[in-house]
């Protein structure tokens, strides 16, 4: 057997068969017939990955790829980040596993206060292990604070798949079997998208005329019935849905109408948070008057490893307090609550996160995304280390040819044709130039086929 070299992580792509090759077909065929069908979608045969390193994944036929999606933008300084690997292993030697909400451990602690930091006027934090989680937490915060249930969200929106959170998530739609009976949690208004705007406006002329709009003829009415909303979520830029982003106008005019209104303002930035548009928070774009009184954490916060986070206005957050039960014990629980070995790895991800260089990195990814040209029949969008790239016939995909040439990416968009990009702070100039260069050069022979 030919012993692997080790992957530096600075590598560009070598594909030595076409993907999907034979043992990752063969690995797929096994693990389809042992695994449910929930995590499977219309790709019978993907690739599958044998090991990665900063913006390289190989796979189990040896082909190698960058990764500009960073893992759903969770491996925010690249796959196997040295320094969240070895925070992780030095805790696992030291504690492995806490008590949940019982005794807090060390590392919860340092945690928690590094967060709290970061977390401005919202200075009080509870940890989970999912985004999903984290946007559960913020639903029943805000219903215990203001004695509503109801939600106002927004289409293409996604907050996760657990519960609540995917009552109030419009893309992609659950089955009807899984949406509550009764009213409806969530009550739905349109995101200004400068691609389906009514009055074709650019984006920095955009009045949101929609969003005053949706207000007045569906949340006023709420308002004034029986069962009215008492918060508002809202991702600061829609990613599943595409990469949308709002003016800067959104989140304060959205704040103003919500608060006016007696309403919580959510802001999810399970995706966007973490340094991904620029500053650490996306709404911080906007400045003060957009600043929320609740907001959800994930993904990148963690540099790979699984955490949540759900940041909140002490006097918001301190309304569990009230709802501590007879016995004593915590109103919220979970066995694995703020686990050891996602702490440690999320403390060390955040040193580096919040560091100098990898700010210089950042801004260096923005520049390049946003000097990209447009191939013919494609319109692409950036803001900070996210980016766009969707066809004017979303009946076109450029997923497999990507593939092919060894550039991961994922699908967005309502039809899935949409190419997001979310890429590690920590990927080379050359990786992200190659990359660039073969979607370009992918776009360009598509619509060439495609107009011939």
């Amino acid at each position: 057997m030919t012993r692997r070299l080790p992957l530096r992580g600075d590598e560009l792509p070598e594909v030595l068969v076409p993907p999907p090759g034979p043992k990752s077909r063969a690995a797929a065929r096994r693990l389809r017939r042992a695994e449910g069908a929930a995590i499977w979608g219309a790709v019978a045969s993907p690739i599958v990955w044998s090991r990665a390193r900063g913006s390289v994944v190989e796979d189990l036929d040896g082909n190698r790829y960058i990764d500009v999606t960073s893992g759903f933008g969770a491996a925010t300084l690249g796959h196997a980040a040295p320094e969240v690997a070895r925070a992780v292993s030095a805790q696992a030697r030291r504690l492995a596993q806490g008590l949940g909400d019982l005794h807090p451990h060390v590392a919860r602690e340092k945690l928690v206060r590094k967060l709290s930091s970061l977390g401005g006027g919202l200075s009080r934090v509870l940890v989970t292990g999912t985004g999903s989680e984290a946007v559960e937490l913020a639903l029943k915060t805000a219903a215990l604070a203001t004695g509503r249930r109801r939600i106002v969200a927004f289409e293409g929106g996604y907050h996760g798949q657990s519960g609540a959170a995917l009552e109030v998530t419009r893309f992609p739609p659950s089955p009807e079997l899984l949406k509550p009976a009764g009213p409806a949690r969530a009550i739905p208004i349109p995101f200004p998208d400068p691609r389906r705007c009514s009055a074709r406006t650019p984006c920095e002329a955009c009045d949101l005329s929609c969003l005053e709009r949706g207000w007045e003829r569906v949340v006023a009415p709420e308002l004034r019935g029986s069962d009215p909303p008492g918060a508002v979520i809202v991702e600061p830029i829609q990613g599943r849905a595409g990469v949308i982003v709002p003016p800067p106008a959104f989140l304060p005019r959205l704040s103003a109408l919500a608060r006016d209104a007696g309403m919580l303002v959510i802001w999810d930035e399970i995706l966007t948070g973490g340094g991904r548009t620029g500053p650490f928070w996306a709404w911080e774009r906007s400045g003060l008057a957009a600043e929320p009184d609740l907001m959800t954490a994930g993904k990148g916060i963690g540099g790979g490893v699984a955490i949540g986070a759900l940041f909140g206005k002490p006097k918001i957050m301190e309304v569990w307090s009230r709802h501590v039960s007879a016995s004593g014990e915590s109103p919220y629980a979970s066995t694995f609550y703020a686990h050891p070995l996602a702490c440690a790895g999320t403390l060390a991800a955040l040193e580096r996160l919040t560091s100098a260089e990898i700010a210089s990195s950042r801004e260096a990814i923005e520049r390049t995304l946003l000097d990209v040209p447009p191939p013919p029949g494609f319109r692409i969008r950036a803001i900070g280390a996210m980016a766009a790239i969707e066809p004017e016939d979303k009946n076109r995909s450029l997923f497999l040819p990507l593939l092919r040439h060894g550039v991961i990416a994922i699908p967005g968009g309502i039809s899935s044709a949409v190419v997001s990009l979310y890429p590690a702070f920590t990927i080379t100039p050359h990786q992200l130039a190659h990359a660039i260069d073969v979607m370009t050069q992918c776009a360009v022979q598509d619509e060439a086929r495609h107009s011939g």
